[in-house]
């Protein structure tokens, strides 16, 4: 047995999103999704077996509530057999709960380097099923560049593959509306979306979109994957408005930022959002319009923090 494994995973924003469970207790989604890794945006996390008499979580230098992560580690050793409590120490250089996919990155650089310290057989769709069991959107944050999580019906189905592991010139400027943590969390979120009376009609739109966004993404079509993302994030949020109980991500400044993506576009530069459970807005643009596109958006919104980021390698060992 190794005394202490290391491994880093990556954030991923979904193009075609998650936003839904068909079983809430497996992480199986309503929709399959699609996703590009993000290179300015992960989780470094190590592992080892401890005497402490329960599992311990150091987050970024700070001993912080494990429940969370023990409840997966429980999951872990139902499946593959008892194994001693386990000290986590992660570091997290993403903004926490702000809708920038922290527990995407977190749960799976936990799953791999979990897998390192039982010396399990490094499966991709198994790494892929048990990140999923800890985050959804973790599934996808193995794999580098573009990924695919298959909705599955079932804890064997369910889980994500590489689809296209190569730059394709895809930039995203990620406007930080703010670092607080989102006051509706995703999973109550998803639940109360899907009470939404155009829910179901949104899940079939979906469907298409996930085939239109591989053909665009093959092509390397920038601006084609940018307005499918679009659609179909703004189609996400619309479902929040319209649920039983209806709440908005959005802050003022979120539609701020959307409203003068659409300006960008219409004065003809390569400009689109997509915008996961959290204020802050992703710009969906190219290498070779991002410079210029960024000092508009410092020089509109001097406020706030702009970073830009590229595409993403898939999770390592340290």
């Amino acid at each position: 047995m190794k005394n202490i494994v290391t491994a880093r995973a990556h954030t991923n924003i979904a193009l075609i999103k998650y936003w839904g469970k068909a079983d809430s207790t497996l992480n199986i989604p309503t929709t399959s999704s699609l996703s590009m890794t993000l290179d300015q945006f992960y989780t470094t996390t190590a592992v080892e077996f401890t005497e402490s008499p329960a599992d311990r979580l150091i987050l970024n230098q700070q001993e912080t509530d494990a429940t969370r992560v023990s409840q997966f580690l429980m999951m872990m050793r139902a499946k593959y057999g008892q194994f001693p409590n386990v000290k986590i120490t992660s570091e997290n250089h993403v903004p926490t709960a702000a809708g920038l996919a922290s527990s995407a990155s977190s749960f799976a650089a936990l799953t791999a380097a979990m897998f390192g310290l039982l010396e399990l057989e490094k499966d991709d769709a198994e790494l892929s099923r048990i990140a999923r069991r800890g985050s959804g959107s973790a599934s996808r944050s193995l794999f580098g560049n573009f990924a695919i999580w298959n909705k599955g019906s079932d804890d064997r189905s369910s889980f994500a593959e590489s689809f296209y592991n190569q730059d394709i010139g895809l930039s995203m400027i990620v406007a930080e509306i703010s670092s607080e943590k989102k006051k509706m969390s995703s999973t109550k979120g998803m639940q109360l979306a899907q009470t939404a009376p155009t829910y179901g009609a949104w899940v079939e739109k979906s469907a298409y979109q996930l085939e239109e966004m591989k053909s665009a993404i093959l092509k390397k079509d920038i601006e084609k994957i940018g307005l499918i993302a679009q659609d179909n994030a703004l189609g996400m949020h619309e479902q929040n408005r319209r649920c039983e109980a209806p709440f908005d991500y959005f802050t003022k400044e979120t539609q701020r930022v959307v409203d003068f993506t659409a300006q960008c576009y219409r004065a003809g530069l390569l400009a689109f959002v997509t915008i996961d459970a959290g204020p802050n807005v992703k710009i969906i643009t190219d290498h070779a319009t991002e410079k210029k596109l960024l000092a508009k958006f410092r020089a509109e919104f001097p406020e706030l923090t702009f970073d830009v980021a590229h595409a993403g390698g898939a999770y390592e060992y340290l």
